[in-house]
């Protein structure tokens, strides 16, 4: 074996000995500063922290590892590591979550040894950054436990789904009528899950953490995304929540939706077939009026349009209740205008934030932030994957097209989709999300159109 060979093979043993000793931080070895103040913004907080961040690495990194683990993000020794993951996309890092790590369902967890104990004088702090993907009905599992084994000793399982129920753990004490943060921003302390209440008992605390599973031992494993796992040593105030909320929507801002709708696994036959459920989680729901809930009248199950929901240009209805947007905002999603004959006053109107006309057979009519001083027209296509109130527009190709837009600074109306008034438009709708108060980058822009096509009707 020639000297360049071995000379080749010691570096890249060294690198990858570098990396499990010392911990891989965001793309670069980073010096830890305590206290969970790790020099990428992320507040520096009272007490023992221990925060584990998944941007920055690659499957090509960690399928190199003969132990593929991360060190905490202060450098405190405290080892992550990760069982069975393929290093591929749906196991290991994700063009579809970007910056998060995907546990497969199958059989992906993670495990860390030395986790330090906590006590219930103290208590203690879950916070994830997470988004479930799915759930499997049968099986049990979580997304982080401080549980050795099957009793459950240990301070908390975050997130514990047995058989369909969502639950969460704390010193033992199970509570089982609970609801998933449908937030990516979920967190869990000695008495609280996201501001509700829950009861503890007086189970001991243990240095064992498991990700995906119920405890390490158990072989469910759960099916998830995770950007960004944060355990304080003690039960943290709504200021030190607050702190880590900013941080987290400064650096993933594509996740923090205001208002947000999907029809993805929705059907003419369900229940619920009038309501499309705001997918944040506020209550603020698109209801359909007057569709047929047949072929070219709601969900079209096959051909061009199959899992979009269509409106006739007749009389069908889209909308929400009146909600409040800012002069500053921007609008992703998945729709289509359909070809018409004349120009129509409908298509995607919030009265006094941004009206989409559907422009005969041309193109579209966009006027934003204005009630139509303001005119723009953008001829060839018709559907636009993102919509930002500086005037930024991106075709279904991420062209970018520059508008003019008006100066009107905000206002609390309805979004109405397809009709406007006594105008009517077709249209297929898949998707729809508003954040309010953000303009975001092109690149961001491209994040959350992605991230928006993840997310089901719930």
């Amino acid at each position: 074996m020639s000297n360049f060979i071995l000379k080749t093979l010691e570096t890249r043993e060294l690198k990858l000995n570098t990396i499990r000793l010392r911990g891989f931080y965001g793309g670069k070895l980073r010096k830890g500063s305590g206290g969970g103040g790790s020099g990428d913004g992320f507040p520096q907080l009272p007490g023992d922290v221990t925060r584990w961040h998944f941007g920055g690495l690659t499957n090509e990194m960690m399928a190199a590892m003969d132990d593929p683990r991360i060190e905490d993000a202060d450098h405190k020794g405290r080892f992550l590591s990760f069982k069975n993951f393929a290093w591929k996309e749906g196991s290991g890092i994700s063009d579809i979550y970007p910056g998060a790590l995907v546990f497969d369902g199958v059989d992906d967890y993670g495990v860390c040894d030395n986790f330090p104990i906590l006590t219930k004088e103290k208590g203690y702090t879950v916070v994830a950054l997470r988004q479930w993907i799915t759930y499997n009905q049968n099986a049990i599992f979580a997304i982080a436990t401080n549980a050795s084994d099957q009793s459950f000793n240990g301070a908390f399982t975050f997130e514990y789904l047995q058989k369909g129920l969502e639950r969460t753990i704390s010193y033992g004490s199970t509570q089982i009528s609970l609801s998933y943060s449908k937030s990516p921003f979920s967190w869990q302390t000695t008495s609280k899950y996201n501001g509700v209440d829950i009861n503890n008992g007086n189970k001991e605390a243990t240095n064992s953490l498991a990700l995906g599973r119920a405890y390490p031992q158990r072989n469910e494993s759960a099916n998830f995304a995770i950007w960004e796992l944060v355990f304080l040593d003690h039960d943290a105030t709504e200021e030190e929540l607050a702190k880590i909320k900013d941080y987290f929507v400064k650096t993933y801002p594509w996740l923090f939706l205001d208002q947000a709708w999907t029809v993805t696994g929705k059907t003419n036959e369900d229940e619920d077939r009038a309501t499309i459920a705001n997918i944040t989680g506020n209550g603020n729901d698109l209801v359909l009026s007057n569709f047929g809930f047949i072929e070219g009248s709601g969900y079209n199950e096959e051909g061009e349009y199959a899992g979009y929901l269509v409106t006739d240009g007749v009389d069908d209805k889209i909308a929400s209740s009146a909600f409040e947007m800012g002069e500053d905002f921007t609008v992703v999603g998945e729709w289509k205008l359909l070809p018409v004959s004349s120009y129509n006053y409908a298509g995607i109107v919030k009265s006094n934030n941004l009206y989409v006309y559907n422009n005969a057979s041309i193109g579209l009519a966009v006027f934003i932030r204005s009630g139509g001083s303001v005119a723009n027209k953008v001829e060839g296509i018709k559907s636009l994957k993102a919509i930002c109130s500086d005037g930024r527009v991106y075709g279904e190709d991420w062209t970018e097209y520059k508008l003019n837009p008006g100066t009107t600074v905000g206002a609390n109306t309805a979004l109405n989709l397809g009709f406007n008034g006594s105008n009517f438009t077709q249209m297929a709708f898949k998707n729809l999300g508003i954040y309010n108060n953000q303009i975001l980058s092109k690149n961001d822009c491209i994040k959350a159109y992605n991230y928006l096509q993840t997310l089901k009707a719930k």
